[in-house]
């Protein structure tokens, strides 16, 4: 009894220290251990940065995400520029800035192919008579399907009729492998903002150099990388220190490591909220 006594005190002791403490969140957009240690590193930035002890959560996908801190689930959150857009207006969540990796605050989204495909650009794609295949991260995945498929309706490619078979696979490094693997045709991830060496970036991570050997379909418009953003009733003050926190990180070599750590970046940039045009343009287009 003494025993089942103290487990309840030690349950409520955790339940009344996570109520008080700040919660992050982020989605698992490539394996489940890279996330956590992640989720982990974004939790100790955001609480050395407010001076407050702070918890990690991971989430499915964007759209989770995206509800858990409009709801004030959550109070920091690293969103993708789908996530953000589906935050609505009158919520009135604090946007506080981007992030920058490989020198930009810009990235592209990719449709790419094996080494061996016989469909190498948009032009063999719409003339391609067998059955395809393509391999989609998940529904709300900006590159690695809304803006990707979207671009494909703007060069006149309807995904419907150009795929027989279309699957989500969970995350990035999963469409990247059964790419390599042959058993899709074509997949879609992030990609490097450079239109003259076009690079399957989004594969580097889980293929290494074998990443080298995809080639890029089809690119769409720069986008804005991932924003962290406040709940709408995260205290403002706090907010502000995690973005001087960040801007601070970024100026010497082992701030960038942290912010390699915490967002899978090297450096922070301001973000607004027109800086989201391109994105909304590619929704207007999309068709599910």
């Amino acid at each position: 009894m003494r025993r089942l006594v103290v487990f309840v005190a030690a349950l409520l002791s955790f339940a009344s220290f996570a109520q008080s403490a700040v919660i992050v969140g982020v989605v698992a957009s490539t394996s489940d251990e890279t996330a956590k240690k992640q989720a982990d590193a974004f939790a100790s930035f955001v609480g050395r940065a407010v001076k407050e002890q702070a918890l990690s959560k991971i989430y499915a996908d964007q759209e989770a995400l995206a509800q858990a801190l409009q709801k004030n689930e959550i109070d920091v959150a690293l969103l993708g520029p789908l996530g953000y857009l589906r935050l609505d207006p009158k919520v009135k969540a604090q946007l506080l800035f981007r992030v920058v990796r490989h020198g930009k605050a810009t990235y592209r989204s990719v449709l790419f192919a094996p080494a061996n495909t016989k469909y190498p650009t948009v032009e063999a794609l719409k003339k391609a008579k067998t059955p395809l295949k393509v391999a989609w991260v998940e529904t709300s995945s900006a590159t690695g399907y809304v803006i990707a498929k979207a671009s494909l309706i703007e060069q006149g490619i309807n995904p419907v009729q150009a795929f027989e078979t279309q699957e989500f696979l969970g995350s990035h490094d999963a469409v990247c492998q059964a790419v390599l693997d042959g058993k899709f045709d074509f997949g879609a991830t992030f990609s490097d903002p450079a239109l003259n060496a076009p690079k399957v970036t989004g594969c580097v991570g889980p293929l290494g150099r074998k990443a080298d050997s995809l080639k890029v379909v089809l690119m769409s418009s720069e986008v804005p990388n991932d924003v962290v953003i406040a709940s709408p009733k995260f205290s403002a003050g706090k907010a502000q220190a995690i973005t001087a926190a960040a801007k601070e990180a970024a100026a010497s070599p082992d701030g960038k490591k942290t912010l390699e750590a915490a967002f899978l970046a090297e450096g922070v940039a301001d973000v607004k909220d027109e800086d989201f045009k391109p994105v909304r343009k590619a929704l207007d287009a999309f068709v599910p």
